[in-house]
């Protein structure tokens, strides 16, 4: 079983850890430096006084014949001073002259003339000219052989000098040792080290509340912009589903107005037709029209049912004059008489290569744009040829004379779903724009000179057909 902590948890458990492991190694490191700095500043003392006495005093003949009850006397004058320090338990003077490391006074009369041979440690330093100071613990051999105290000392080593009257800039060198209780220095040091740690664990406290503090609010935000984060992308969810199935509406509602302008041609063809049932050629020519319309709405549907391969038209030659007349008879057919309806086209017949299920359903939906812009003017259609930069081709202009374009109007135009009337799709031009794409062709708006709004189809003059040579506009 794993124990998973959380964020906080485990950054609390780290940094308490290391804030932790820092204050130890920052107060054994302080410690160390502490005792050091202590025992230091009483070696330098030691030696200065040390240094001071045996020159205000001592001659070098007491030190070579220190058995003598004057040189003793000198000796004593000279560093039981010391020995009224506190804490202080032994003094000694070394000869490392002459007399080859002898003890040649003592506060321990007993221990005069001992002969000591070891010199290496801190004795041996101070043989060397180092004034040395160390803390040795309580069972140290030379404890017992001198009857020290049972007890942690400090022990001073500091080499002295006295100048040889008799030989100039002689010397006779000899090494002072002093035994010093450390009850006081551990004392101090103890008491140094508690108000370090006190220090030292409260300045930790607050830098560990300060981290914990900082990196909690961190967290906290950062979990709550996660959960806002979250929230705002299930609302965004909801919200594109939303506009899924209002686009899904918006293009029902354009496929059945769509189906429904050719269905009330139909309709009103129908209608005629019963009121002359006393004329068969005239209802067979009515029927004929109905069935137009009626393959027409077929052919739209079946587009709508293969809307996700909008892009698979079936071009064929066409007579474009047929198709635009077809396709404004159905369009009088749904409206009426008004608005009227002009075409103006070129003397011969042009064939182009298009779909003319879509082509007549892009024409139907620019002419009856163009009649919801002035429903009682009158509506041209002109046919003309225009080449491309390096294409030749034919333009289908579609005009009317209403209020014409604004530039916001003109920069949304072709966008789906956008409409300037109430209960629009604003399917109508984009679609119609698709398509004339697909058939390689171009689909632009501007305004006429003289008023209203002008619908421009360009579409490329290749592959015609049998009539191909007529098409070559120029």
């Amino acid at each position: 079983m794993h124990l998973r902590l959380s964020p906080l948890k485990l950054f609390a458990a780290i940094s308490l850890l290391l804030i932790v492991a820092t204050l130890v190694a920052t107060s054994l490191t302080q410690s160390r430096f502490i005792r050091d700095a202590v025992i230091g500043r009483e070696a330098v003392i030691v030696r200065d006084m040390v240094h001071a006495l045996a020159l205000r005093e001592l001659q070098v003949s007491d030190i070579e014949h220190y058995t003598e009850p004057a040189a003793q006397q000198r000796f004593a004058r000279s560093f039981s001073v010391l020995k009224n320090l506190s804490g202080v338990v032994r003094i000694k003077v070394f000869d490392y002259g002459a007399h080859g490391g002898t003890i040649v006074w003592s506060d321990e009369l007993r221990l005069v003339g001992k002969h000591v041979t070891r010199h290496e440690d801190d004795l041996g330093e101070a043989i060397r000219g180092e004034a040395h100071a160390v803390i040795n613990p309580a069972d140290r051999p030379s404890h017992a052989d001198e009857e020290l105290p049972a007890e942690a000392l400090i022990e001073f080593y500091v080499p002295f000098s006295i100048a040889s009257p008799e030989a100039a800039g002689g010397a006779v060198t000899g090494a002072f040792s002093l035994y010093r209780s450390a009850k006081d220095l551990n004392f101090t040091i103890r008491r140094s080290l508690a108000l370090l740690w006190l220090v030292s664990g409260l300045g930790g406290i607050l830098l560990f509340a300060a981290l914990y503090g900082l990196f909690r609010s961190v967290y906290r935000r950062q979990r709550a912009a996660e959960s806002q984060f979250a929230k705002l992308s299930s609302e965004h969810e909801r919200i594109v589903q939303m506009e899924k199935l209002s686009a899904m509406g918006r293009m029902v509602s354009e496929i059945a107005h769509q189906i429904n302008n050719p269905l009330v041609g139909v309709i009103n063809l129908a209608q005629r037709a019963e009121t002359l049932t006393d004329r068969p050629e005239r209802v067979k020519r009515l029927l004929g029209e109905i069935i137009k319309a009626g393959d027409h709405c077929r052919g739209f549907v079946q587009r709508m049912l293969r809307f996700t391969q909008l892009g698979r038209s079936e071009p064929q030659p066409t007579r474009m004059g047929a198709l635009l007349r077809d396709t404004i008879t159905f369009f009088a057919q749904s409206v009426g008489d008004t608005p009227r309806v002009s075409l103006l086209t070129q003397p011969e017949e042009v064939v182009l290569r298009v779909d003319p299920v879509l082509m007549r359903h892009a024409l139907f939906n620019l002419i009856h744009n163009a009649a919801q812009a002035d429903p009682a003017g009158t509506i041209d259609i002109r046919l003309v040829a225009e080449a491309d930069e390096t294409t030749a081709g034919w333009l289908i202009a579609v005009s009317d004379r209403g209020r014409g374009l604004t530039p916001e109007v003109m920069e949304h135009l072709f966008t789906p779903f956008f409409s300037t009337r109430s209960g629009g799709t604003g399917l109508g031009l984009s679609v119609a724009q698709q398509i004339v794409s697909q058939h390689g062709g171009r689909l632009r708006a501007e305004n006429n000179p003289g008023g209203g709004a002008r619908f421009v189809i360009w579409l490329p003059a290749h592959g015609g057909g049998e009539n191909e040579a007529e098409n070559s506009a120029g």
